[in-house]
């Protein structure tokens, strides 16, 4: 019986461990760019925001997703040439945090 349960143990542990990936598709009445130039990506608490150019007519669009679900495609109506993004690199800060760091102020005169 414990030869069972180490088994059936150990097979909820590889189970829990593989990994999957979602293929989010666009439903057909939206007019999702066939051919696009990745921009950036950001993100909020519960959205992403992946900006493109969209090759066909060099608008820049806007995809957000939320979860695994595309909510919303917007089309800027702001037209970018993509030759000036080509060699453009994306750098992972997204939402950067920094604290800022006050110098102490002296607390004896000495210090002055």
């Amino acid at each position: 019986m414990k030869k069972y349960f180490i088994v059936g143990l150990i097979g909820l542990a590889m189970c829990s461990c593989s990994i999957t990936q979602t293929i989010v598709e666009a439903p057909s009445n939206v007019n999702m760019p066939k051919n696009a130039f990745f921009i950036s990506q950001s993100g909020t608490e519960s959205n992403l925001l992946q900006t493109l150019i969209d090759l066909e007519n060099n608008e820049m669009v806007v995809l957000t997703y939320n979860y695994a679900d595309l909510i919303n495609v917007t089309r800027t109506g702001i037209f970018l040439n993509p030759n000036d993004y080509k060699h453009y690199v994306v750098k992972g800060t997204d939402a950067p945090f920094e604290e800022e760091v006050k110098p102490s102020k002296p607390t004896t005169i000495e210090d002055k």
